[in-house]
């Protein structure tokens, strides 16, 4: 398999009323300021581009939507096999041929299409979709570049292609599928771009290695991602990982799948659709519109992601398609904790967004319980933390139980006939500082005993003051030394209850 890409991050489409080759003219376009020369413009400096003796050739798609820059000799040369003697490459027709694919598959989904170019001045000659085929040396396979913004929409942009130019030695099981996945994943980002090209990286490639698989399921390039995020389902969802190309990012399309086969497919046109900027919104962020887009199918964000997690579950060798994925058996595992009971773990650090495994066998327990414990920091410590408890035998789950409000109290299952207890603690808030609570796993006797071990201490009593003297009989109020002495009484018994609260 592939290593990841190094790509440029964009997003979908834009409203407007189709333009040359059907492409959406969207509004007028304006130069952004990541503007760049082509890279068939002999003073472009873009680090991949032609070199300045290349003979630069064209081939147009049928029906037109794209039209593809080309070498056949030097450095930057695609293969030149015409096993049809059309006069073109057959790689270049195929290539062609794929994108129109790409198009009419997203499309089909409902997507717009990329913005139109016709109104930049370095356009490629025309309205259609560039596409430039280049050497990348392998350090990526291709890439999506902006170079103009719609007038007054400065996130719905403009862009081209640089692809590989020949994919020698990347690995690809074949040069079709190696276009197929290149095409499938960088031309999503143009799609992307019409709405708004300045997403994060997580919605970004997690939305893009998606579409590769709505596009063709065949091409195992979401089974070879999708591991940066079962690797990681302790970090928070919207978070990218740091350095220059991140798995988590790229495995967030296990999120996108999940949500696309709960709902619908359409799903994902929603959420783009809905970080599209405005007067009112000129700045939208996914991770602020996904709960919106999720309540207009009967959801929630919390009530998804648990579901997330539940699903989860059912990868690597416990994948059932009818509880999991419909793809499932050829996903890698979630990563899990391994442990023993009774299990006890005096402070969680749970992220927003995120959720953690825990694996313990059984031990003939007739029954395993797993119970979360507030911390002594405040009360919020188990606010919006959901709890899964399943049973194994074997690879192969029993029941499983999901709790969207874990609270306090034991949560159980039967486990006469199970060999393995897996439990799963998920923060489903979307923002906010990382829970602390503590947690106990075991037969209900010892998440019992480590509640007890775990709960935070009791608060003092209250201090007890001793009583004020009674008040004096007879009159008492005048003036005199009786009323004197009656003063100093008072505040003698004042200074004391003071010095009591120091």
């Amino acid at each position: 398999m592939r290593s990841l890409r190094a790509c440029a991050c964009l997003v979908l489409a834009s409203c407007g009323a189709p333009g040359p080759a059907g492409f959406l003219a969207g509004g007028a376009v304006v130069a952004s300021h990541e503007a760049a020369l082509r890279p068939d413009n002999p003073a472009s400096e873009d680090l991949f581009r032609f070199a300045p003796g290349d003979v630069v050739e064209s081939f147009d798609s049928a029906p037109g939507h794209f039209r593809l820059r080309f070498a056949r000799a030097g450095r930057n040369a695609v293969p030149g096999a015409d096993a049809d003697s059309s006069g073109a490459p057959d790689f270049v027709e195929q290539s062609a041929a794929i994108y129109e694919q790409v198009l009419a598959r997203y499309l089909d989904l409902g997507f717009l299409a990329p913005i139109s170019d016709e109104g930049i001045a370095d356009n490629g000659g025309d309205g259609r979709f560039d596409v430039y085929f280049v050497d990348f040396g392998d350090s990526s396979d291709g890439a999506f570049r902006r170079d103009a913004a719609i007038d007054g929409h400065p996130h719905r942009q403009v862009g081209y292609m640089v692809q590989e130019n020949d994919f020698a030695g990347y690995g690809y099981p074949s040069l079709a599928a190696a276009n197929r996945t290149l095409a499938s994943h960088e031309f999503f980002h143009a799609v992307q771009a019409a709405y708004n090209g300045d997403q994060g990286s997580v919605v970004s490639e997690g939305t893009a290695v998606w579409a590769t698989e709505t596009f063709d399921p065949s091409l195992g390039d979401f089974e070879g991602m999708i591991a940066g995020y079962l690797d990681n389902p302790d970090h928070s969802l919207d978070l990218p990982l740091p350095g220059p190309v991140d798995p988590f990012s790229y495995g967030s399309a296990l999120f996108f799948e999940f949500l696309s086969e709960r709902f619908g497919p359409q799903i994902i046109v929603e959420l783009w659709t809905a970080l599209r900027d405005g007067p009112d919104d000129p700045d939208p962020e996914w991770f602020d519109r996904i709960d919106a887009v999720l309540r207009a199918h009967a959801s929630t964000f919390p009530d998804a992601f648990l579901d997330f997690a539940t699903r989860n579950l059912f990868t690597g060798a416990a994948a059932e398609p009818a509880r999991g994925y419909a793809r499932a058996r050829g996903y890698p595992a979630v990563k899990t904790t391994e442990t023993q009971a009774p299990y006890s773990e005096t402070k969680m650090r749970l992220f927003y967004a995120s959720t953690q495994y825990y694996r313990l066998p059984v031990s003939g327990r007739a029954r395993v319980e797993a119970a979360l414990v507030p911390s002594a920091d405040g009360d919020d410590s188990v606010d919006g933390l959901g709890l899964v408890l399943a049973m194994k035998k074997g690879p192969w789950y029993g029941d499983v139980l999901a709790f969207a409000d874990a609270g306090s109290e034991p949560r159980g299952l039967d486990a006469k006939d199970a060999d393995t207890a897996v439990v799963a603690v998920v923060n489903t808030n979307r923002s906010g500082v990382s829970k602390r609570p503590g947690l106990c796993i075991g037969a209900p006797d010892e998440v019992e005993a480590c509640r007890k071990a775990l709960a935070p201490p009791a608060p003092p009593p209250p201090v007890q003051l001793p009583a004020a003297p009674p008040a004096p009989t007879g009159c008492g109020c005048g003036d005199g030394p009786a009323a004197a002495a009656i003063l100093s009484v008072a505040s003698i018994v004042g200074v004391r209850r003071r010095r009591r609260f120091r």
